[in-house]
């Protein structure tokens, strides 16, 4: 995810209308490498915003997502996971403890995202997942 400023400059550009419950999804995610739920970011920030609703954090996301600001993640079958960083890299996911762990290609040799084309297909975009156990559940 881009600074604070450049992504509330690009959802102005689309139109998006900034209210302080939506800021405070923006603000929750910078940073963030928890790779956190809809729910979970509607739960953290409902203390603070009484009246923020689940459908404005969840449009929030998909607004974010469109910009290419945060990216999902269909790691688990019952709800998505957002990611803030947007740059090309890996999960690593936990079957103890159900973690999520950022791996850059500098960090897996060998392992690499596609680039280009592949048999006249166009690569948009690229999710690898390695599954294991975390170095605190070891």
């Amino acid at each position: 995810m881009h600074s604070f400023e450049t992504t509330i400059g690009r959802l102005r550009s689309e139109g998006f209308k900034l209210t302080p419950q939506r800021l405070s999804v923006i603000r929750y995610l910078i940073g963030n490498t928890s790779h956190p739920t809809a729910a979970v970011i509607y739960k953290d920030l409902k203390r603070k915003y009484p009246s923020l609703s689940f459908s404005t954090v969840y449009n929030t996301l998909n607004m974010l997502e469109k910009i290419g600001e945060v990216q999902s993640l269909h790691l688990f079958d019952d709800f998505l996971n957002y990611d803030p960083g947007t740059e090309a890299h890996h999960h690593f996911v936990c079957r103890s403890c159900n973690s999520i762990i950022d791996i850059f290609p500098r960090d897996a040799e060998n392992v690499s995202l596609p680039e280009g084309d592949i048999s006249g297909n166009r690569i948009e975009s690229a999710q690898v997942v390695f599954k294991g156990m975390c170095r605190n559940c070891l």
